[in-house]
């Protein structure tokens, strides 16, 4: 019996990782302008926050069906956030100092 459950949980871990690989997205990759935005000021981080969350939104749409595409959108909306927070954090010394 414990060799049939080795087996049967063997087959099952080997059909998860192909469904987790066949629902991978292709990359997504979108420009968000901030330009006329200072961002040294709270008011113009948090518009460009609203453009990224805009963008995110239009680019994360998934083709995949019922609670899958759900969770797949939420994923890569919060990839796009996490990556944009990087970028942002890049900018800001250097609109800061354009700002001056």
């Amino acid at each position: 019996m414990t060799i049939r459950f080795i087996a049967l949980a063997a087959s099952a871990a080997a059909c998860l990782s192909s469904v987790a690989h066949a629902e991978e997205r292709e990359p997504v990759s979108v420009r968000v302008s901030y330009a006329g935005l200072n961002l040294a000021s709270v008011e113009g981080r948090r518009i460009l926050d609203a453009r990224i969350d805009r963008a995110a939104l239009h680019a994360c749409q998934s083709r995949i069906m019922g609670l899958r595409r759900l969770n797949d959108e939420r994923r890569c909306r919060n990839e796009m956030r996490s990556d944009a927070q990087v970028r942002m954090a890049q900018l800001t010394p250097v609109a800061v100092a354009s700002a001056r």
